[in-house]
């Protein structure tokens, strides 16, 4: 079942969070028909003039940026007196996923591969950075969040560069929420690490990062605590990839680790050098690596999530899948809600147990479960920060392998009924606990606009729990906000920052006091 909004048709519903909605959506237009990703913001969010001003003006910032390696923002529009951002829909993978997958089966991203996937980065990146305003005036945009979550590998060997949500333009960016560092820590340069200003060059790091990571299959600065994460970033000490990867050619070592130097000024001068490094390097050790390698060794890794893609009867559930927070469907009763979402199955790693041998009555229980399972379904939703913050720019649809059905047993002729217990229930994903800390303590703190208790706060979360954004208030000090998942436990601390205190201008007529000395101790 699907649901008509205006010239769109929602198909599925992708992601949710405290600011907005994101769904995979059908747009019918003058006889042609295309897959758009369609975010909606939540109804409370369209009577706040200060949030729908910052999310236009990313938005206008992002779509002026027109190339193969980056996202296409289509439109900016108003539905059912809701505000909607409309994005080029990709199907393919983010490269974490990607590498983690290939892994997982045995065949790693090859090395000519995983050079001309950063290639491909790379020249959208530089592109960005060289972009001008308007008025012919160069932007001096820098991604700031450059990762490999943020990095779409589409199935036809195309690469793009998602998620300009903290993106800085020269002199334009004022919104930018205070008291928390922008981006994954893991991936931040030295000098973001320790909150100096950035260029473009701090993008190029993050994408040497993401390099190295690719090549050695290894995270390299990961540590057990945001504060020690950030240690290992401003420390920058880099091993070379082959001395952790000895198969790696030692030629390689040297074009990896002069992106990932400590020092701007020790790096390659902009993205567009770097690209050119690795295209001469993929030239010189004559690695097949174009992009359509690329494509073909995607088309053999994901052979049955393509084939099951390719069916279009797939893409329409979304009243399988969850429910749509629009005037649409709002005579939908709760009990239906209710039904929608607990037929949902989870998404879960685990293989299906087979069924057990003896007895036919209880088989034929586990086989109806079975068939009653659609493919279990998860997302990758990356997108405009705050304008999606809550998944990224361009989106891609993550679907599990289906699982295969359970074989039917051989009837077993017995004297005597045999009793089979009950295989034991599917062990619930293991929860972590993070804990929000903030300074100074006692903040508010909202997960995804709801509020959670105060700092120190102890948060559970389900092991393969979504990112969620949280926000921490505390009176007299600018909020802040950032994204985190369980990866990010065991902790994750923010300092607050007081307000700048409010000057009064002094009553006409009225001579003012000249102030008092200041008595400014300077510790030893």
């Amino acid at each position: 079942m699907s649901v008509s909004l205006g010239k769109y048709q929602l198909l599925r519903k992708i992601a949710a969070g405290g600011m907005g909605q994101i769904f995979l959506a059908l747009e019918r237009n003058a006889g042609i028909e295309r897959l758009v990703v369609l975010k909606r913001v939540l109804p409370h969010l369209t009577q706040d003039e200060d949030f729908l001003e910052m999310f236009q003006e990313e938005a206008q910032l992002v779509a002026g940026l027109r190339h193969p390696n980056l996202i296409t923002i289509l439109e900016w529009t108003k539905l059912e007196d809701r505000h909607c951002l409309v994005m080029e829909y990709v199907q393919g993978e983010d490269a974490r996923r990607l590498d983690k997958f290939a892994r997982a089966q045995g065949k790693p991203l090859p090395v000519g591969l995983a050079l001309r996937l950063v290639a491909e980065a790379a020249a959208g990146l530089h592109y960005a950075h060289q972009a001008c305003g308007p008025q012919g005036q160069p932007l001096k945009l820098v991604h700031r969040d450059v990762s490999p979550q943020n990095i779409l590998v589409g199935f036809d060997g195309g690469v793009k560069v998602i998620d300009f949500g903290v993106a800085k333009a020269a002199g334009s960016a004022s919104h930018t929420a205070t008291g928390v560092l922008k981006g994954k820590y893991p991936y931040m340069s030295p000098e973001q690490a320790n909150g100096h200003a950035v260029d473009a060059r701090s993008d190029l790091f993050a994408l040497g990062v993401v390099l190295w990571e690719l090549l050695t299959g290894r995270r390299l600065f990961k540590g057990e605590s945001d504060m020690m994460t950030l240690r290992l970033v401003r420390d920058c000490q880099v091993p070379p990839p082959s001395q952790v990867h000895p198969s790696l050619p030692p030629e390689l070592d040297a074009l990896v680790l002069k992106a990932l130097a400590p020092t701007p000024a020790e790096r390659y001068p902009d993205c567009g050098a770097f690209r050119l490094a690795i295209e001469d390097f993929l030239l010189q050790h004559r690695m097949p690596a174009s992009n359509a390698h690329l494509s073909a060794w995607l088309h053999e890794l994901y052979a049955e999530r393509i084939a099951h893609e390719a069916n279009p009867a797939h893409l329409d559930q979304l009243a399988e899948d969850s429910d749509l927070d629009s005037q649409s469907n709002s005579s939908r009763s709760t009990t239906q809600r209710s039904q929608s979402q607990s037929a949902a199955p989870a998404v879960s790693t685990t293989p299906p147990r087979p069924a057990p041998e003896p007895r036919t009555q209880h088989t034929r229980s586990v086989q109806e479960d079975v068939s009653r399972r659609r493919p279990p379904v998860s997302r990758v939703a990356t997108g405009l920060g705050l304008l999606l913050m809550l998944a990224g720019a361009a989106v891609i649809l993550l679907r599990q392998h289906p699982p295969e059905a359970a074989p039917t047993p051989v009837p077993v002729a017995v004297s005597e009924p045999v009793s089979t217990p009950p295989p034991p229930p599917e062990p619930e994903p293991r929860a972590v606990i993070l804990k929000v800390r903030s300074e100074p303590p006692g903040a508010r703190v909202e997960v995804d606009g709801r509020l959670s208790g105060q700092t120190p706060l102890d948060m559970p979360l389900a092991a393969n729990a979504p990112p969620v954004t949280l926000a921490l208030r505390l009176e007299g000090y600018e909020p802040a906000s950032r994204r985190v998942s369980p990866e990010d436990a065991p902790e994750v601390s923010v300092r607050l920052h007081p307000k700048p205190a409010a000057q009064k201008p002094p009553r006409r007529g009225v001579s003012s006091p000249p102030p008092p000395a200041l008595d400014i101790k300077m510790g030893r």
